[in-house]
């Protein structure tokens, strides 16, 4: 039994010209038809990407969004440390305190 004859790699018949073209029709008809849903989700979403006026005033809505979340964020961390330093320091005070007085019980 003779083993089977090696193949060529396969290659699809398309020269690089013709690669890049079909990559171009491909691209632009996927944003021909994800255009209109994305704007669509957007503007149910209530983000309206009609004119430049109305991207710079969701920008800056944006922006303003942003500050807040980073200022909740900054607060809740701070509350966050106060809270643990709190408990922590509870818990050496207990420590100290019966420390205190398990060596200072007189028998």
């Amino acid at each position: 039994m003779t083993p089977p004859k090696r193949r060529p790699p396969h290659t699809n018949g398309f020269t690089e010209e013709q690669k890049e073209e079909l990559a171009e029709i491909v691209d632009a008809a996927v944003k021909r038809a994800m255009a209109p849903a994305i704007r669509a989700e957007l503007k149910d979403a209530g983000l309206r990407l009609d004119g430049d006026v109305n991207q710079t005033a969701a920008a800056a809505d944006f922006q303003f969004v942003r500050r807040f979340r980073l200022m909740f964020e900054g607060a809740s961390s701070k509350i966050g440390g106060a809270i643990i330093l709190a408990f922590v320091s509870g818990i050496v005070w207990l420590i100290v305190i019966g420390s205190q007085a398990f060596f200072s019980a007189k028998p």
